[in-house]
C-alpha cells in the first residue's frame, strides 16, 4: 500500500470532499469529471436516428441486473464498424422472481418490442462469471490436426474437468516465449451444463432463439476487440464493484489474461453504514433499503436524501468515514491481484484501470483506488469515444457505466466471443458442413458448366445441320423432275434385272475363268495331265439326291505330275496346294492321291486334287 507518513488516507479523502486540496497525490492536473443530472424516468428508451436501409442483421445483448433488464442493439456498418442502434433499461420490482411467469411475460414483451422480428436478430446473454472457471495453459508447437487433442488433455490434466457436468472450450491467443521456447498461449474455460441449461430454458420458454451465452469478462473484452473503445495501453484492467462481490479482469493486447472475484461489494459498504449508524444512534438499526439509499446518495449525479430519509443529517465526510474500511480492504485485494499478475505470472504491469460500479459514480472512490494502486484510473464510460450515438449525451455517467455489460453483449460475435453454446466442437461441425456445402456447390457448378457447354455445342450442331439441310434442299430442287416412288421402284427392278444378267454371264464363263486361274497359279515344274470342272450346263444333270448334287456342283479335279528332286517333291506339292488355297476363286482344296512314279527315266510325283469354286 502507498505510505501515509504525515496524513492518513481518510484525511486525504476528507480534504478532497471539503475542497481543501485539489486531490490526492498524483491527481494534480487531472481533468475534472462532470456529471449530468440523473433522469427520474423508470424506463430509459432512447433510440438513435434509424436509416431507411436494407434488411440488416442485428445483435441483441440481454443483461439481467439486480432489479432491471438491460437491452442493447448493434449492427455492423458498411465499413465493418459496430454501430449502437438502440438501448433500453427495464426496471422491475425486487419481488419479481426470475423464474416466475410474470418475469417471463415481461422479458418476452420487452424483447419483442425491442427486437421486432427475432429472425433478424442474434440474441446474446450471459451467465454468472463466478460459475465459470477460466484458466490459461501453455502448449508446445504441434501439427494443426493434433492441436485440439493436445489442448484438451493438457487442460484436463491442469484443471478439474467433468465432461458429464461441464462444457469445455478454448481460444488460441497467439504465441509466447516460455523460458526461451516458443509456445502457444491458450485460454480455456469450463462452464457447468446446469447453469447453461437454466439460461437456455429461460429463453426457450418465451420462444426467443438464443445465439450465444458468455460471461461478463468476455463481454467487456468485446468492447476492446471490436474497436468500439480502442485502449491506449497494451495492458489494462477493468474493476466492477457489484452488490455482493467485485471482479477485476486484466487484459493484454485486447485478450482477457486473468479474472478474479473479490468478496467485497456495495453490500459490504451498506453493512458498514448500518453498523456505524447503530453505534452512533444507540443501537438504532437501519433497514437494508435505507442504508442503500444513504450509500447511493454519494456522487454529484445521485439522488440526494430528503428530510424524511434516515441519515439525512449525515455529512458526506461521515458517510465516507463509515465505508472507508471497506474501500481499504477492496484496494488491498486488488493490489494483491495485480502483484500476483505481475510477479508470479510474469506479465507486464497493468497501466490503466477502468472502474464501473453498481453504485453511482463517485469521484473520491476513483481517486482513492488510483492513489493506492499507483495506476492511472478512470470510470468505465463506453461512450467516451463514441460521439455518433447522440442518445448517450442525455445519460449520466452512472447510467453510461451501467450499460457496459449489455453493450459488450451486443458486440458479441462467434469469431471473437467465447460462446458456451457454440464451443470448438460446434465450430468444427460448422466448418465440416461448410466444406461439404462448398464441395456440393462446386460439383453442381461444374455439372452446370458442362451442361451449358453441351447445350452450346448442341446449338452449334443444330445450326450446322440446319445449314446443310438448306444447302441440300437447294441442290435437290435443281433436279427436275423429282423422283417419285413409282420411278424408284422401276429403277430398282431394272437394277435387279441387270444384276441377274451379270450373274448369268459370270456363270457361263466360270469354267474359262477357272482354267485361266489354274494356268496362272501352276508353276513350270508342274505338268497338268487332266482338268475337269463340274459347272452348271457343262454336262447333263444326273438324277441324284439333293445333297450329293449340292456337293458336286462347281467341283474341280486337277491331275498332274511334279518334276524336281526326289526329296523336294512333297514340298512342291504342298506349295502348290497353298497357292490354290490363296486363290480367291478356289476353296476346299484336298489331295485325293499322290505318289512317286517313273516318267522318262526320272522320278516324278503324280497327284490328283479336288477343289470347289467360289
Amino acid at each position: 500500500m502507498a505510505s501515509t507518513d504525515d496524513i492518513n488516507s481518510t484525511e486525504k479523502l476528507l480534504n478532497v470532499i471539503r475542497g481543501k486540496d485539489g486531490g490526492l497525490p498524483g491527481e494534480t492536473g487531472k481533468p475534472k469529471i462532470s456529471f449530468s443530472a440523473k433522469k427520474p424516468a423508470k424506463i430509459l428508451n432512447i433510440s438513435a436516428s434509424k436509416r431507411a436501409a436494407d434488411k440488416k442483421r442485428y445483435t441483441i445483448g440481454v443483461d439481467f441486473g439486480q432489479g432491471f433488464i438491460g437491452l442493447a442493439k448493434t449492427v455492423r456498418a458498411s465499413d465493418g464498424r459496430p454501430v449502437l442502434v438502440d438501448h433500453k433499461i427495464i426496471e422491475y420490482s425486487h419481488l419479481t422472481s426470475k423464474s416466475s411467469s410474470d418475469f417471463n411475460a415481461l422479458l418476452k414483451s420487452s424483447l419483442a418490442a425491442f427486437c421486432g422480428s427475432f429472425s433478424d436478430c442474434s440474441v446474446w446473454t450471459m451467465m454468472p462469471a463466478g460459475e465459470v472457471n477460466v484458466n490459461y495453459i501453455k502448449i508446445p508447437h504441434v501439427p494443426k490436426k493434433q492441436l485440439e487433442n493436445v489442448i484438451y488433455w493438457t487442460a484436463k490434466k491442469e484443471i478439474s474437468l467433468d465432461e458429464k457436468e461441464s462444457i469445455f472450450d478454448f481460444e488460441l491467443q497467439g504465441e509466447i516465449n516460455d523460458q526461451g521456447i516458443s509456445k502457444y498461449l491458450v485460454m480455456v474455460y469450463v462452464a457447468p451444463k446446469a447453469e447453461i441449461e437454466k439460461v437456455k430454458t429461460l429463453f426457450s420458454n418465451i420462444g426467443v432463439p438464443l445465439a450465444g451465452i458468455t460471461i461478463a469478462p468476455f463481454a467487456i473484452q468485446n468492447i476492446f476487440r471490436s474497436k468500439w473503445m480502442p485502449p491506449s495501453e497494451e495492458t489494462f484492467a477493468s474493476l466492477f464493484i457489484g452488490n455482493d462481490f467485485s471482479r477485476i479482469d486484466i487484459y493484454s493486447k485486447n485478450n482477457l489474461v486473468m479474472t478474479r472475484g473479490i468478496k467485497t461489494g456495495t453490500s459490504s459498504m451498506t453493512e458498514a453504514i448500518a453498523d456505524s449508524f447503530s453505534e452512533k444512534t444507540g443501537n438504532f438499526k437501519l433497514e437494508k433499503d435505507e442504508t442503500k439509499k444513504i450509500l447511493f446518495s454519494l456522487g454529484s449525479d445521485s439522488e440526494k436524501l430528503t428530510k424524511s430519509d434516515a441519515g439525512y443529517n449525515l455529512r458526506e465526510e461521515e458517510i465516507l468515514e463509515m465505508i472507508f474500511p471497506v474501500w481499504e480492504r477492496l484496494a488491498r485485494q486488488i493490489e494483491r491481484t495485480l502483484e500476483y499478475y505481475t510477479s508470479s505470472i510474469g506479465y507486464v504491469k497493468v497501466e490503466k484501470l477502468y472502474i464501473s460500479s453498481a453504485m453511482n459514480a463517485y469521484n473520491p472512490l476513483l481517486i482513492y483506488i488510483g492513489d493506492q494502486l499507483g495506476v492511472k484510473t478512470e470510470f468505465f464510460d463506453p461512450f467516451i469515444k463514441q460521439s455518433a450515438y447522440s442518445a448517450s449525451e442525455s445519460l449520466s455517467l452512472s447510467e453510461r457505466m451501467s450499460l457496459v455489460p449489455v453493450l459488450g453483449l451486443s458486440l458479441s460475435d462467434n469469431a471473437r466471443t467465447p460462446n458456451a453454446i457454440f464451443t470448438y466442437l460446434e465450430k468444427n461441425k460448422e466448418v465440416r458442413v461448410k466444406r461439404i456445402n462448398r464441395i456440393i456447390f462446386t460439383s453442381f457448378a461444374a455439372a452446370l458448366m458442362i451442361c451449358i457447354l453441351a447445350l452450346i455445342y448442341q446449338a452449334f450442331e443444330v445450326k450446322n445441320l440446319s445449314t446443310k439441310r438448306i444447302k441440300l434442299e437447294k441442290e435437290l430442287s435443281l433436279y427436275n423432275p423429282i423422283l417419285s416412288t413409282e420411278q424408284i421402284s422401276k429403277m430398282s427392278q431394272e437394277v435387279k434385272a441387270h444384276r441377274k444378267v451379270s450373274r448369268q454371264y459370270a456363270q457361263k464363263y466360270l469354267g474359262m475363268a477357272a482354267i485361266g486361274e489354274i494356268a496362272v497359279v501352276t508353276p513350270q515344274n508342274i505338268r497338268l495331265i487332266n482338268f475337269k470342272i463340274n459347272a452348271p450346263g457343262s454336262a447333263a444333270p444326273k438324277v441324284v439326291p439333293d445333297k450329293t448334287t449340292k456337293e458336286t456342283i462347281d467341283d474341280v479335279m486337277v491331275e498332274g505330275v511334279i518334276f524336281g528332286e526326289r526329296e523336294m517333291l512333297d514340298s512342291l506339292l504342298a506349295q502348290y496346294v497353298m497357292k490354290l488355297e490363296n486363290s480367291p476363286m478356289f476353296r476346299g482344296i484336298s489331295v485325293q492321291k499322290s505318289g512317286i512314279v517313273t516318267f522318262k527315266k526320272s522320278e516324278v510325283l503324280h497327284f490328283t486334287l479336288n477343289a470347289k469354286i467360289g
